[in-house]
């Protein structure tokens, strides 16, 4: 399977992902819509850890998606401007996390190669995700909440993204394992069941049941289930590529689904 395919497949379970977002309130939408959408970040993960080994320009392919993460930030301050509707406004851009996980690779990279310079590209990069979050922390408790989430656009870190430090981490461990199939698999099971699974176990523990600690609520083990999709990667980038088409199709559907969900309440 090409990375086109894989790619094809994980926004088809994105799409399903997020009907469930916009309209699982309904009860019309079925939970297992978001059991499919466990599968979609994962493989978008592992299509950014093989693109960033393949693209032509590494500096490029981060500009990219830097801009684009701006450009989804800007897009849902203004559309729940516009369409307000109490929810908070739209927290999905996974542009932002891909973005992290990308830049740590390269670090990565940037140190293999020269380990004198390559930490110092490594500090530098700490350091900016370091000032970002304390100084978006210090305008949050200071009342100043536009600069803080304007801090937030130009500024991603870890802990504020979409994802969080748990998509952000993936991405550079499917990079590190890259050249070994069973070696990516058996990193896989351990970081979707054993940190996943132990989670929803945990939540039992304190009381919650069963089902909502497994399937209603904490169901983000479910993203072990793309496992048989990655393995069927073929190293192809696939007859076809249409980059642009799923840089757009993300943020355009999400607008979509929102204001649609606003215009007919």
């Amino acid at each position: 399977m090409s990375s086109f395919a894989l790619k094809l497949v994980a926004l088809f379970f994105m799409l399903l992902d997020h009907i469930y977002e916009f309209f699982g309130f309904t009860g019309v939408v079925p939970l297992w819509f978001t059991w499919l959408g466990r599968l979609s970040a994962p493989i978008f993960t592992f299509c950014m850890a093989q693109g960033i080994f393949y693209t032509r320009s590494r500096k490029a392919y981060l500009l990219r998606m830097y801009l684009f993460s701006i450009a989804m930030s800007a897009g849902n301050w203004l559309i729940t401007a516009l369409l307000p509707n109490g929810s908070g406004g739209i927290p999905n851009n996974i542009f932002a996390c891909l973005l992290l996980g990308a830049a740590i690779i390269v670090c990565m990279e940037e140190i293999a190669k020269d380990r004198q310079k390559g930490q110092q590209i490594w500090m530098v990069f700490i350091g900016i995700e370091l000032a970002g979050f304390f100084i978006g922390d210090f305008l949050s408790r200071a009342g100043q909440t536009a600069a803080a989430r304007l801090l937030q656009i130009l500024v991603p870190t870890p802990l504020t993204v979409e994802g969080g430090v748990f998509l952000v981490i993936l991405g550079p461990l499917f990079y590190y394992f890259r050249l070994s199939k069973t070696k990516t698999a058996f990193m896989y099971l351990i970081f979707s069941l054993g940190l996943c699974l132990s989670s929803s176990m945990a939540w039992v523990s304190l009381g919650l049941s069963f089902w909502d600690a497994f399937f209603g609520v904490h169901y983000q083990w479910m993203m072990v289930f793309a496992l048989p999709l990655l393995w069927c990667y073929n190293g192809q980038k696939g007859r076809y590529s249409l980059k642009y088409f799923f840089y757009l199709f993300y943020p355009l559907h999400i607008w979509f689904l929102y204001a649609f969900v606003c215009l007919s309440a």
